[in-house]
């Protein structure tokens, strides 16, 4: 268990909104590993196979590059939630009392934009899916990392309006 999850575990343990956050965010972090397993093995395997059986594993370079989708899309999702990435810029300059009262507002503004980009990606992601031939729906289904990716960054940017801002440990 991570630094982060000891610490949502302990501060929140009683309630159900940071317990949710809390399976989410060991969810997201199981997923991210597997697939950057998986893609390291994959591409490691392809390798060998190129170079010690002169072969190809089919599909495994259409896998890839969908693999590295999912470990980008789920790696953006942690980085946003853990504060790696602060999407409020303007927030730097204002004094802190300021920022204490706009955090709220920030996070159900990047909730909207988030929501905005999911129905987009949705539904684009729908119409390759309806539009790709039979034998090629396996990769289309791969893509549906960006819509779901949209979604769960939507999902933390509502949860942390309803929970509120968490503790920060370094200055902003």
């Amino acid at each position: 268990m991570t630094e982060s999850e000891l610490h949502l575990s302990r501060n929140y343990r009683h309630s159900w909104k940071a317990k949710l956050e809390f399976y989410l965010i060991h969810t997201e972090s199981v997923i991210a590993v597997a697939g950057l397993v998986l893609l390291l093995s994959l591409t490691l395997a392809e390798i060998a196979a190129r170079n010690f059986f002169h072969t190809a594993i089919p599909g495994a370079e259409v896998l890839d590059r969908y693999l590295v989708l999912w470990v980008s899309f789920i790696g953006a999702v942690m980085a946003v939630r853990e504060r790696h990435i602060k999407i409020d810029a303007v927030a730097a300059w204002l004094p802190p009392a300021w920022r204490t009262r706009l955090e709220r507002p920030i996070f159900l503004f990047c909730a909207s934009v988030c929501f905005g980009l999911f129905w987009a990606a949705l539904r684009f992601w729908r119409e390759e899916w309806l539009h790709a031939p039979t034998a090629e729906k396996w990769i289309a289904a791969l893509g549906i990392i960006i819509p779901i990716s949209f979604f769960l960054l939507t999902f933390h940017f509502i949860l942390r309006f309803i929970i509120g801002p968490r503790a920060s440990r370094r200055p902003p």
